[in-house]
């Protein structure tokens, strides 16, 4: 169930008063990133049904579900005059998250952002990813009724090029974001109110894009990974 923070909207409202004119792609390019652990993985020869012996992993998000990319819509910087394209299709079981970002028109991201499901992960460390990237640098982000609309929290991570990666993000490296701006006097996230997931490429780079994921859950879980890829 969501819960209201009346005093968490207040103090984000007042953070948000001076940058409502900042553009996105521009501002992020200059907030520096945290680390976050990036293990490389060789792609096993057996399934992860087989080797859990029949019982298939349960994952958060899995896109060896039907239908699960349809769960996702796109939203690119042509809300703001932009001409950057993204969205997310599935093959093989694998989310493709692609496109190509443009810096025109003070454009330079694109994003797709999942519908929304209630996620209460409050006794957990954080999340994972399973990944695939292209070398450049993305982020999730993950949305709370702490913030008020449009506003994020987000943490960064940039894998390397061509390889199965497991992505790890505990809680605190997720900032309180705002087209690009860190709002201040915000309370760090609260993983029981996470309500809606997305993800989104804007590092100030123009050119195509391409990051494959196999699966968003918790940190702690175990990590197996897809085949065939």
């Amino acid at each position: 169930m969501k819960r209201c923070h009346l005093i968490s909207r207040t103090l984000a409202a007042a953070s948000l008063a001076g940058i409502l004119m900042v553009g996105m792609a521009v501002a992020d390019g200059h907030h520096q990133d945290t680390h976050v652990n990036v293990s490389a993985q060789a792609e096993p020869e057996e399934t992860a049904n087989d080797a859990n012996q029949g019982e298939p992993m349960i994952y958060l998000i899995d896109f060896q579900n039907p239908g699960e990319a349809s769960r996702w819509r796109a939203i690119n910087d042509n809300v703001m005059g932009g001409i950057s394209r993204g969205g997310m299709q599935m093959a093989d079981g694998v989310g493709i998250f692609s496109g190509e970002t443009s810096l025109a028109n003070n454009g330079g991201f694109a994003s797709v952002r999942r519908n929304p499901e209630a996620f209460d992960l409050s006794a957990q460390p954080g999340v994972a990813l399973y990944v695939r990237g292209d070398g450049r640098r993305y982020q999730l982000r993950l949305y709370t009724d702490q913030l008020p609309e449009g506003a994020a929290y987000r943490a960064s991570f940039q894998p390397a090029e061509g390889e199965w990666q497991r992505v790890e993000l505990p809680w605190h490296d997720f900032a309180p974001m705002f087209r690009g701006r860190v709002l201040k006097d915000i309370p760090p996230i609260d993983p029981a109110g996470i309500d809606q997931v997305g993800i989104m490429i804007v590092d100030r780079q123009a050119g195509p894009f391409r990051l494959e994921v196999a699966w968003l859950d918790i940190m702690d879980h175990g990590t197996s990974q897809p085949t065939g890829q």
